[in-house]
C-alpha cells in the first residue's frame, strides 16, 4: 500500500500511557509529511520526465527502425540494380560474341566458299588453256599440211613466186597487167582448189 503525505498527515496514534510526547510525534509527523511531499513530487516529476524520455526513445527508435528500414529497402533495390544490370551487362555481351562470332564463322565460310571457287575457275580456265592449245596446234597443223598439199599438187606458190622475182629484177609492169597475173593464177587452180576443200 502507498502511502500518501495526506496518508500521513491524517493518521492518528492512539494515546498510552506512558507514551511519547504527542506534541513531539506531530512534530515529527509534520516534518516527516513535508519531507516526503517533496520526495512524492520530486518522484512525480521524475516519473512524468521518464515517462516523456521513454515516450520520446520509443519515437527515437520508431524513426532508426524506419531509417534502417528504409536503408535496407535502399540497398536492396541498389543490390537489385545491380544484380539486373549486370545480367542485362552479361545478355549483351553474350549476344555480342555470338553475333561476333557468326560473322567470323560466316566470313571464314565466305572465304572458304572464293577460294574453292577461285580454284575451281584457276582449273576449268587451266583446262579451258590447254584444249584451246590443243586445238590451235592442231589447227596450225592442219593449215600447215593443207599448204604443204596445195604447194605440193597445185603449186599455188609458184606463180607467185615468178610474179615476186619479176618485181625483183625491175620489170616495170602496169597495175593492170599486175591484176591480170593474179586474177589468172587465182582463177586456173580456183575450180580444183574448191573441189580439194570439198572433199576435205
Amino acid at each position: 500500500m502507498k502511502l500518501t503525505p495526506m496518508d500521513i498527515n491524517n493518521k492518528e496514534f492512539k494515546k498510552v500511557l506512558r507514551g511519547y510526547k504527542s506534541e513531539e510525534v506531530d512534530e515529527f509527523l509534520d516534518e516527516v509529511v513535508e519531507n516526503y511531499e517533496e520526495v512524492f513530487k520530486e518522484n512525480s516529476r521524475l516519473k512524468e520526465s521518464l515517462s516523456r524520455s521513454t515516450e520520446q526513445i520509443e519515437h527515437y527508435e520508431k524513426i532508426e527502425n524506419t531509417i534502417q528500414n528504409t536503408l535496407l529497402l535502399a540497398q536492396n533495390a541498389a543490390e537489385q540494380a545491380r544484380e539486373n544490370t549486370q545480367k542485362e551487362a552479361d545478355i549483351i555481351l553474350k549476344s555480342a560474341n555470338d553475333t561476333a562470332q557468326k560473322i567470323l564463322d560466316k566470313s571464314h565460310s565466305d572465304v572458304i566458299q572464293i577460294n574453292d571457287e577461285y580454284e575451281k575457275v584457276k582449273q576449268e580456265f587451266i583446262k579451258f588453256r590447254a584444249k584451246f592449245r590443243n586445238f590451235m596446234n592442231t589447227q596450225t597443223q592442219t593449215f600447215n599440211e593443207l599448204e604443204r598439199e596445195l604447194t605440193k599438187n597445185y603449186n599455188v606458190s609458184k606463180p607467185i613466186e615468178e610474179l615476186e622475182l619479176i618485181e625483183e629484177k625491175g620489170i616495170e609492169l602496169s597495175n593492170s597487167n599486175i591484176e591480170y597475173i593474179k586474177e589468172e593464177v587465182y582463177t586456173d587452180d580456183m575450180d580444183e582448189i574448191k573441189s580439194f576443200f570439198a572433199k576435205k
